[in-house]
């Protein structure tokens, strides 16, 4: 199981426009801000594994993390010592719904920026 999925692009001046633009849109609530990272959430525990996305200004980048977090796979990987989050590539068969969710809505925030897709 791999751990979150992190990609790096050019930062623009409208980052944080077209973030909350994209997280609307997307049904994303804000969970935490910071000056300079944001972090937005989707989903519930009851319902289906909590979709994380994070989103850092470094200077002219911009980094995202994103995860799922904690569905009964996960959970039971907590026993072997792995943290209990995956990243949202393709692949597998751990909470492969709520990835391939976030994966494409991360991959409509990503065309905002001119940046591929996850695949």
């Amino acid at each position: 199981m791999k751990g979150r999925t992190v990609l790096e692009f050019p930062a623009t001046t409208d980052l944080w426009l077209q973030v909350e633009a994209w997280a609307a849109k997307n049904r994303f609530t804000l969970d935490r801000q910071e000056e300079n990272r944001r972090v937005y959430r989707k989903g519930h525990w009851l319902l289906m594994a909590p979709a994380w996305v994070e989103i850092r200004q470094e200077g002219q980048r911009a980094i995202l993390e994103a995860w799922i977090n904690a569905d009964l796979f996960l959970i039971l990987s907590l026993f072997s010592g792995k943290k209990s989050e995956t990243g949202i590539e393709s692949g597998g068969i751990t909470a492969a719904v709520p990835r391939r969710r976030t994966r494409e809505a991360v991959n409509r925030l990503l065309a905002r920026f001119g940046q591929k897709p996850i695949v």
